[in-house]
């Protein structure tokens, strides 16, 4: 059976989830393909690791939205009054902080890394950002909120301080703080979002 893109995706993202560092030659011959057809499937290393970080990112917020239904079903907020679309960012970044294979690569790569990451024309950031705005969204029509700017624009503004506060050990040298950007992005959003 050929390897496919999505193949070589997943697999990619498994080998980024065991903390190895993706190496094409490796990768295409595991795959028993040639470097010429992994290129013309995945493109180079850096669309690849994008790719394969998406992959990961996906997986984990449908995980954080498992998790809010099974606590919560279909309820706008949560017992402690948390709004379900920053409870599920949370959740996510904390289960992404956790993860090894990602701080490996963090560690290792900071700069192909970030790169992969927080690149506009990226696999990650973009759909990150339409991901935020559908669980904003969702929350604006469930929840009777009226949002006091465009929700594109707010989960453009949740992606970008997330990536500066997450990341800030990589990009200014600070420490990073998971409880810190939550409390930033939910005081944004609660702040834009009004009860109608």
């Amino acid at each position: 059976m050929p390897v496919g893109r999505d193949d070589i995706i997943r697999y990619a993202a498994t080998e980024i989830e065991e903390g190895k560092r993706l190496d094409l030659g490796v990768l295409a011959g595991e795959l028993h393909i040639s470097r010429v057809t992994l290129f013309r499937r995945v493109g180079n290393r850096d669309q690849l690791l994008s790719e394969a970080l998406w992959w990961l990112n996906e997986r984990s917020l449908e995980s954080s939205i498992g998790r809010w239904r099974r606590a919560n079903g279909d309820a706008v907020r949560g017992e402690g009054g948390a709004l379900r679309s920053m409870w599920i960012v949370t959740d996510h970044c904390a289960r992404t902080g956790r993860d090894t294979g990602f701080q490996k690569l963090l560690d290792d790569e900071p700069i192909a890394a970030i790169r992969a990451l927080t690149d506009p024309e990226g696999a990650v950031q973009p759909r990150m950002i339409t991901a935020i705005t559908d669980l904003l969204e969702r929350d604006v029509r469930d929840g009777g909120l009226r949002p006091s700017v465009d929700l594109g624009t707010l989960a453009f503004a949740v992606v970008r301080l997330g990536e500066s506060v997450l990341y800030a050990d990589l990009l200014a040298g600070r420490q990073s703080n998971i409880a810190k950007a939550s409390t930033l992005v939910t005081a944004l959003v609660e702040g834009v979002l009004r009860t109608e």
